[in-house]
């Protein structure tokens, strides 16, 4: 839009500032305004930021002594700049701009060298300090302006011009010129050596005046032949683009945008796509010389817009001139308000369209750009190449190097080597006590960490009988100077030694050597004193009045004596009574009381604070079992409160806490003001801490590490960020599923990680189980049994306990949450029932998943444990119905083996048990294989009707041995069957292999079919017994041929390595979706993505053994399908599947699976 205006009918200059733009404005020749004045005027005006669509004053101005055809603004580093103007009389005169604004006398230099008006002017691009200037009868001149203005001439005078009507420099060589004429004629001069290099002769119709005359020349600012020509010709207004390559004619022609001549031209430097012309028709357009199109247009004026220029040094303002006396200033880059009053009367051009490009132009184009993609890869382009560039870049290596160094040590169980690095480097106490947790003694390390040493009290304390030795060696020394045979001698030296020596008799022989009185018989009892009832009381065998009178007297030592030869309560009272008189006295005496009570606490709370380090001593030396953790929990939530939060971190590691370590190391790192390195260096410690106690989370809500699983999050985006997916895959899995803290970002950064294929997840592999065969069953008696509590078993879990359903194997490998990073044990380390058949139908868990038993420690008896809520049980299949009705739990007969819990890392301490060693197999793991290991199975749900007999007693499966399928209950016949009249054998019919006849009872005398019991038989029409007898031999004939045929399948469930090449890459498609949704699935989802595994690995087993029929034509559906998946086509993929289950209805249960795959995948981020 009009940006602003000057109120001048002028001929405008632009000034060289990028910053506060001039205009310059000399009264243009050849017209008159309203006041008829002959006033030549040179003034310069500033925009105004400030100002939206109002006229501009000049700022500075000097009056000319004639009108202007040309105008001209020089560049200059150091000032202003010069102007140029090239007047109506011939003179060319040269202003300093600065005294032009300063109002002093600015007039540099001026010539009348020209003998006609000069209508070209213009300064060179190179060198600011030469100029050209063109006039009438061909004549053109180059000045110097520095050197006292002294001019020549390009060459000899071409005899093809005749006035000049504009000249141009080129905008790539300095020394070449192009001159326009009146004539039509174009000539180009080589100033370097002084000649006419090539002339051109415009093209159109001859008139009256020859041909039409050339009005304006521009050179392409970015190509050094081409230039372009407009002609001032009403009949033929076209700008004419030349190559001098072929200046036999002009390689384009741009016609149509103007109705009447050209007057002026403009060529944006910085955008050579962007040319500016007006003319006589009042319009002034924008064109695009590359392809002639005009891309733009300004808004028309109501005279003549003689006079079009962009500012070359910033081409967001452009200006127009034109005979109605106003100079129109336009910002391509600003917008004007519209009025509050639209119907307001404004100037025409005020508030018109402005000029609207198609495209921006170049010159808002960025020059170069970078942006950081996912993975520390940075994408850069830049205009000098027309390539994206793609670098990998590491923002920071030294945390990258040492996340990876971090990495290997935990994985090699070295962890302990980065502490000692760490203790050395930094003054965190926190790596001296980590250190600390890795070793064996670690509770007579930690006592001495805090600055009691063993050695030295004990030291002190035996060097006391010394002193007192010598110091009774000092008394009888000075005693001996007034004794006479201190100094004698003997004659026998050996006798003397004899003397000399101390005797071997201890002070207690010497005490009770020789004869003794119990007591005075003399004395009354009534007169006797306190020894003498002692005494008594001992005689008599009365410990507790004996106890009672000591203490009565203080005298403890000797109650403390007699009190174990009474009642425990006597002894009880003992020490009570001794502690409550002797507690003030000593201030051992109340860690005495602690101690001997077995009872820390009043330590831990009442203590001094400034004396925490004595209490940790006490409880690293007397805490027993649990109560150390508590105790130095409870230590340290006080020092927490009494804001020592250094100290308190040293008792919560050693209370193995880890939710009250992070939450201190949080808070301290965000108040750090280090994002990174901070961050970095918490979860370093975090990660040791967790190693050195072997840390189990329990990922289950309320989330008491929900802080530390938000730095988790942001140190995997860090770890990315850097190209270590592997290591950020890992931090990731520490954060649970459920957790919804910082849900949007931990989603999409679990999807890109999934997308990136050098992510090695941690997702465990689980390879085919052994086979399971059922265990035998005794026959079921005729009597009626209890009935069975038991847990309710899923299908899958009922066809591998019992055998009643064609898959007696388990189901093909599937994976599991990488939670925790343990290899599964073997089947072969857990017990089994009756010697040849595993337990795992009987335990309520997922199929197919296994969980390994809780990891050990490095050093169980030494490090302390963390706080590890007992496993959660995971629930059933989604859609799996139940078999019966759930009966209460029956208790287990043997109960199962738990692992002692790891209570302190310190066994080393005083008087404190070693806690029991841990056990080779931990309690239940969530969601995983349960062992059994000397528990009888619970006996199996009821047989359904006719169902297949069970084995006899005694039956051991051989290796090998493969349960028959049953497709339907079958009748067995017993030894001895004789078929009744009437009677039918049901479908499915087939004897059993190795059946063999039997003495059986009188039929009257036998009972009905065990398999037939509880059921309502009715008969059927009565029937030839001999027919029927031939029908149920043709009939089990038959039904064992066919039994025959399905004695099973070609290659057992969960085998992967027989799958035809045709069917390979649906399963590997299929299966890499699979476990993009196990992965990523939302947790309410669960159920959903087990049931598609379950019977996408039916369909998987079916194309392993090649059973899938019309191969042929279903091998291509589900290519199309699986691509379809790929490309987020959801509906087209449920279109083919719908398709499939339509051509074969032998596999709508397992490509079900595949519907709800995609149900799940399309929830899923991008």
């Amino acid at each position: 839009m009009v940006y602003q205006y000057i109120e001048r009918t002028a001929i405008p200059a632009w000034g060289p500032q990028h910053v506060q733009p001039l205009i310059a404005a000399g009264t243009v020749a050849g017209a008159m305004d309203a006041s008829f004045s002959n006033t030549s005027l040179l003034e310069v005006f500033q925009l105004d930021d400030n100002t939206d669509g109002g006229g501009l004053e000049a700022i500075g101005k000097v009056e000319a002594n004639a009108r202007f055809q040309r105008l001209a603004w020089s560049t200059s580093t150091d000032s202003l700049g010069v102007l140029a103007g090239g007047l109506e009389n011939g003179d060319i005169t040269i202003w300093d701009a600065c005294k032009i604004i300063d109002g002093e006398d600015s007039v540099l230099h001026s010539s009348s060298a020209h003998t006609g008006s000069v209508s070209g002017l213009q300064f060179n691009p190179f060198a600011s300090n030469l100029m050209a200037s063109g006039s009438a009868n061909g004549e053109v001149f180059i000045w110097d302006i520095v050197n006292d203005f002294k001019s020549y001439s390009p060459g000899p005078r071409s005899q093809r011009l005749d006035t000049v009507t504009d000249l141009c420099w080129n905008q790539q060589v300095q020394h070449i010129l192009a001159t326009a004429s009146s004539s039509g004629s174009l000539v180009v001069w080589d100033l370097r050596s002084r000649r006419e290099v090539i002339a051109l002769g415009s093209v159109g119709t001859i008139g009256q005046g020859g041909r039409p005359g050339v009005a304006a020349v521009e050179w392409n600012p970015q190509s050094a032949t081409q230039l372009v020509t407009a002609s001032s010709d009403d009949n033929n207004p076209v700008i004419m683009l030349w190559d001098l390559r072929n200046a036999q004619a002009p390689s384009q022609t741009f016609a149509g945008g103007h109705q009447r001549g050209i007057l002026s031209l403009s060529w944006c430097h910085k955008d050579s796509g962007l040319l500016l012309s007006s003319g006589k028709d009042n319009r002034t357009v924008c064109w695009n010389p590359d392809s002639g199109d005009i891309v733009g247009e300004l808004p028309p004026s109501s005279n003549w817009v003689y006079d079009v220029q962009w500012n070359q040094a910033n081409p967001n303002l452009l200006s127009g001139a034109s005979f109605d006396g106003r100079i129109n200033l336009y910002s391509l880059s600003r917008e004007v308000e519209e009025p509050e009053d639209p119907f307001a009367p404004q100037s025409s051009s005020l508030f018109a369209p402005a000029l609207s490009l198609k495209k921006p132009p170049k010159w808002l184009a960025r020059p170069c750009g970078a942006v950081f993609g996912f993975g520390g890869q940075l994408v850069h382009f830049n205009q000098t190449s027309s390539l994206v560039s793609i670098t990998d870049f590491v923002a920071e290596p030294e945390l990258a190097q040492q996340a990876q160094q971090l990495e290997s040590l935990l994985e090699s169980n070295q962890a302990a080597e980065l502490c000692k690095e760490r203790v050395t480097a930094d003054d965190d106490k926190s790596w001296q006590v980590l250190q600390i947790l890795f070793e064996e003694d670690a509770r007579d390390k930690l006592v001495k960490f805090l600055g009691f040493d063993k050695d030295q009290v004990k030291a002190r304390i035996q060097a006391k009988p010394v002193e007192k030795k010598e110091k009774e060696e000092e008394e009888e020394a000075k005693a001996d100077g007034d004794n006479p045979f201190a100094s004698s001698t003997s004659l026998d030296a050996d006798a003397d030694d004899f003397f000399s020596k101390p005797t071997n008799v201890s002070d207690l022989e010497v005490a009770f050597s020789g004869a003794f009185r119990i007591y005075d018989k003399a004395k009354d009892i009534r007169s006797e004193d306190t020894n003498g009832l002692i005494t008594r009381a001992i005689l008599l065998g009365d410990i507790e009045a004996a106890v009672t009178l000591c203490i009565e007297q203080e005298l403890f030592a000797d109650a403390l004596i007699l009190a174990p030869y009474g009642s425990p309560e006597l002894a009880a009272r003992v020490q009570k009574e001794y502690f409550a008189k002797r507690a003030q006295q000593a201030p051992y005496v109340r860690l005495l009381h602690a101690i001997v009570s077995g009872d820390l606490s009043d330590i831990v709370v009442n203590a001094d604070l400034a004396e925490w380090d004595e209490v940790l001593a006490l409880l690293c030396t007397y805490a027993q079992g649990d109560q150390f953790s508590s105790l130095c929990e409870t230590l340290g939530q006080r020092l927490e409160k009494g804001g020592d939060l250094d100290n308190a971190v040293l008792c919560y590691l050693a209370s193995g806490n880890l939710d009250k370590v992070a939450g201190i190391w949080i808070a301290h790192q965000k108040k750090s003001g280090r994002h990174v390195s901070g961050l970095h260096s918490l979860i370093e410690k975090v990660s040791v801490f967790r190693n050195a106690v072997q840390f189990v989370d329990s990922g289950e809500p309320p989330f008491v590490l929900a802080a530390l699983y938000d730095c988790y999050g942001d140190y995997a985006e860090f770890l990315a960020a850097q190209g270590l997916f592997d290591i950020a895959a890992k931090y990731l899995d520490r954060v649970p599923a459920e957790y919804r803290g910082n849900e949007d970002s931990l989603a999409v950064l679990r999807n890109r990680l999934a997308l990136t294929s050098d992510t090695p997840w941690t997702v465990v592999q689980v390879g085919p189980l052994t086979p399971v065969q059922p265990p035998v069953q005794p026959p079921v008696q005729p009597s009626v049994q209890p009935p069975v509590q038991q847990q309710p078993l899923v299908p899958q879990q009922m066809q591998q306990a019992y055998g009643g359903y064609p898959q007696a194997y388990p189901s093909a490998p599937t994976t599991m949450p990488a939670v925790q990073h343990y290899a599964p044990q073997s089947l072969a380390a857990y017990p089994t029932a009756g010697g040849f058949a595993s337990n795992i139908g009987y335990q309520q868990q997922q199929p197919g998943v296994f969980q390994p038993p809780p990891p050990q420690p490095l050093n169980p008896a030494s490090i302390p444990t963390g706080r590890t809520p007992p496993p959660r049980r995971e629930d059933v299949p989604w859609n799996d119905p139940p078999m019966m009705a759930k009966p209460a739990k029956r208790p287990s007969q043997v109960a199962s083996a738990k692992p002692a819990a790891i209570v302190s890392p310190f066994p080393q301490g005083r008087d404190t048990p070693p806690p029991n060693q841990p056990q080779q197999l931990g309690g239940p793991p969530r969601g995983g294989f349960v062992p059994n290991a000397g528990k009888p199975l619970p006996p199996p749900p009821p047989p359904p009707p006719l169902s297949q007999p069970t084995q006899q007693p005694g039956f051991v499966p051989q290796p090998g041995f493969v349960p028959q399928p049953m497709q339907q209950p079958g009748f067995v016949p017993q030894p001895g069957f004789v078929p009744q009249p009437g009677f039918a054998p049901q479908p499915g019919f087939a004897p059993q292999p190795g059946f063999a006849p039997q003495q059986m009872m009188p039929a009257q005398q036998q009972q009905a079919p065990q398999s037939m019991r509880g059921q309502v038989v009715t008969a059927s029409p009565s029937r030839d017994p001999v027919a029927a007898a031939t029908s149920l031999a043709a009939t089990a004939a038959a039904t064992a041929s066919a039994a025959a045929k399905a004695a099973g399948p070609k290659y057992p469930a969960g085998d992967r390595t027989h799958i035809p090449d045709v069917w390979k890459p649906t399963v590997s498609g299929l299966t890499a979706h699979l476990s993009r949704a196990k992965q990523f699935g939302a947790p309410n989802q669960k159920r959903m993505v087990e049931d598609a595994e379950r019977r996408l690995n039916v369909l998987f087993d079916l194309m392993n053994c090649d059973d899938v029929k019309m191969k042929d034509r279903l091998a291509p559906l589900f290519e199309q399908l699986v691509q379809a998946i790929g490309a987020h086509q959801f509906t087209p993929a449920l279109n083919l599947q719908a398709e499939i289950m339509a051509l074969n209805p032998d596999i709508t249960s397992s490509i079900v699976g595949v519907k709800h795959l995609v149900n799940v995948l399309k929830t899923l981020p991008m």
